[in-house]
């Protein structure tokens, strides 16, 4: 019977139904939205081609890395024909001309997993995952990594190449002569070890950023001396290297280090300055000088010391007897190293004498080495060295005070004088250690002359002229040694005012030999005369030369004539026995001319 609730319950297994396909479609229809929300998000392209080759699903990520319109995806077309399309891909389908597109290509008819990174025709750089599925087709997905690889360029640049210059730095130069000089089989190359003469001043005196500037110039100028397939590093801070790998011959390596030494040393304008710069270049060539990179750096830097040493502004090739030297320098370095400790340090005295009238006005304090081995050392064969190691400091330091103590023993108003190495200029300590050396020996200190080298100034002259004044204020008398051996002299005399000039030895051996030498005296003797500075001349060794010394007004003199340096125990006994010099009888000079001399003589 059709009653009412039969046809309730009717209406409720039709409509149960509906509803549930309703639910469905709803569900797969939020799920469809959600994996197109997915895929639409995704940095990746991606795209699923079915068993046919049909392309069923793709992003828009897809479409534009492949440089396609928005609307090239079309149901029912095959993957090829969408590729087809593509400027990537387009027009190399059949033919496949391009590399990468062969390689693709494999990879889609291929049934395995597969990833490769290719850099396409527009310089992108693209990985590529290929996955294919168990029913039949594959999933594609392009990931584009340019931007990744390029920062991993831009890092792999940083770390073979130096920041300020952009030239090859030390790894890279290594990896290039270790390339060139494989294990077994040695090929020829050349390397040149380049370092600035005179930089640090320009750093200190003119500052970093113009010191940055200047280096950017030499590696331009270096740049632009290169011959074909070399290359020129930075490996330190005023220090580079040009490594040849192609066959070169010896003579050639040597015009090539003069044309470098000549571009380098030309002026700069930088900022409103003219800068002039110089280079010494070390050469080693391989296999001969090496076989392996430690070897052959080690011979060009030890060629590059050899420049240095030569007087810079040259060049030098490695040869065998340079590592012999360096192996004695070693073995000098270490024994230096413990004369310290084993006090085998000693002082020689030779006298200073004033020429009108004559009687000793000083004398000069002379380090020596008693070496157990070696026997006694000259300080100009320890003291470059002891200089390079950090020693000449507390060497200085002693020297000082044992200088300053034995001559309390002296007779007033006798002077001692002591060499002073640049190295002691460095920081605030000389001063004090004058200071105390003084103090504490009872030393008067108008006694004490503190003697300085033109290249002091050289090297920083504020800093050195600054320290300078704090010594005159303790009163101690400051002279300039060597004088007329260096750049600028005479603009140093309008710097500070030095109570003594030593006119270099070279120019008094010359008197009789070189005219120029005996105008140089005179010259210096005026104007020391002028400027109220005691002349003393270094060197004098016959009577000759101290006669014309005399005449040319020259306050006073030292050398063999005179005497030769004495150990300290001498000292009382030669000044007991002291006469004036017979050689040369002294000419008169006026009572005002002698007075003022004199005086000036006595107070240094």
């Amino acid at each position: 019977m059709n009653t009412p609730y039969s046809r309730l319950t009717r209406t409720r297994e039709l409509t149960e139904p509906t509803r549930a396909r309703k639910h469905l479609v709803r569900e797969l229809t939020v799920q469809r939205d959600q994996l197109k929300a997915a895929l639409e998000n995704m940095p990746q392209g991606i795209c699923m081609v079915d068993e046919r080759g049909h392309l069923t699903v793709c992003n828009a990520h897809f479409l534009h890395m492949l440089q396609l319109p928005d609307d090239a995806f079309d149901k029912g077309k095959t993957f090829i024909d969408v590729l087809s399309h593509s400027p990537v891909f387009g027009g190399h389908v059949e033919r496949q001309a391009r590399p990468y597109a062969t390689e693709y290509f494999e990879i889609v008819w291929s049934r395995s997993p597969a990833n490769v990174q290719q850099l396409w025709f527009d310089d992108r750089v693209m990985s590529i995952t290929h996955q294919p599925l168990a029913t039949g087709g594959f999933i594609e997905t392009f990931d584009d990594i340019t931007e990744l690889r390029q920062a991993d360029a831009r890092i792999a640049h940083m770390a073979m190449h130096d920041a300020l210059t952009d030239l090859p730095n030390r790894a890279l130069l290594r990896q290039r002569i270790e390339e060139a000089l494989p294990h077994g089989d040695p090929a020829g190359c050349v390397l040149l070890y380049i370092d600035l003469d005179r930089f640090k001043n320009v750093n200190d005196t003119l500052g970093h950023a113009i010191g940055d500037a200047l280096l950017q110039r030499v590696a331009a100028r270096l740049t632009q001396q290169l011959p074909n397939g070399a290359m020129v590093a930075r490996i330190g801070g005023d220090e580079f290297a040009v490594l040849m790998r192609d066959g070169i011959e010896r003579d050639q390596v040597a015009m090539l280090a003069e044309q470098l030494i000549c571009s380098v040393s030309d002026p700069y304008a930088l900022e409103g300055h003219d800068i002039v710069i110089g280079t010494s270049v070390g050469i080693a060539i391989a296999p001969e000088d090496g076989d392996e990179w430690a070897a052959l750096a080690k011979h060009a830097d030890l060629a590059l010391y050899e420049a240095k040493s030569a007087g810079r502004g040259c060049y030098r090739f490695f040869e065998v007897e340079m590592e012999r030297s360096m192996q004695a320098q070693r073995a000098l370095a270490l024994e230096l190293h413990q004369a310290i400790g084993r006090h085998e340090f000693e002082l020689c005295y030779q006298p200073l004498v004033n020429l009108h009238p004559q009687r000793v006005n000083g004398f000069e304090a002379l380090l020596r080495w008693r070496n157990p081995k070696r026997g006694i050392v000259a300080a100009g064969e320890f003291v470059p060295l002891a200089e390079e190691l950090g020693l000449i400091v507390p060497i200085g330091e002693w020297v000082l005070r044992h200088a300053c103590w034995r001559a309390t023993r002296w007779p007033e108003p006798i002077r001692v004088s002591v060499n002073l190495s640049t190295a002691q200029f460095h920081g605030n300590g000389l001063v004090d250690v004058v200071a105390s050396a003084l103090r504490e020996s009872g030393l008067a200190p108008h006694r004490l002359e503190l003697e300085i080298t033109e290249s002091m100034m050289l090297d920083n002259t504020e800093a050195v002229l600054s320290v300078l004044h704090r010594l005159r204020r303790i009163g101690v008398s400051i002279a300039m040694d060597d004088f007329g051996t260096g750049y600028s002299s005479l603009s140093y005399l309008t710097m500070f005012p030095f109570d003594r000039i030593k006119i270099d030895q070279s120019f008094t051996r010359g008197i009789n030999e070189r005219p120029e030498a005996a105008a140089v005296i005179r010259a210096v003797t005026g104007i020391c005369a002028s400027l109220g500075i005691v002349c003393t001349a270094e060197g004098v060794e016959t009577g000759t030369q101290l006669d014309f010394l005399s005449r040319a007004g020259c306050d006073e003199a030292q050398g063999y004539l005179f005497s030769r340096p004495r150990p300290e125990q001498e000292i009382a006994r030669f000044l007991a026995s002291w006469k004036p010099h017979e050689l040369c009888p002294v000419p008169v000079l006026s009572e005002t001319d002698a007075g003022s001399r004199t005086v000036q003589g006595d107070l240094s």
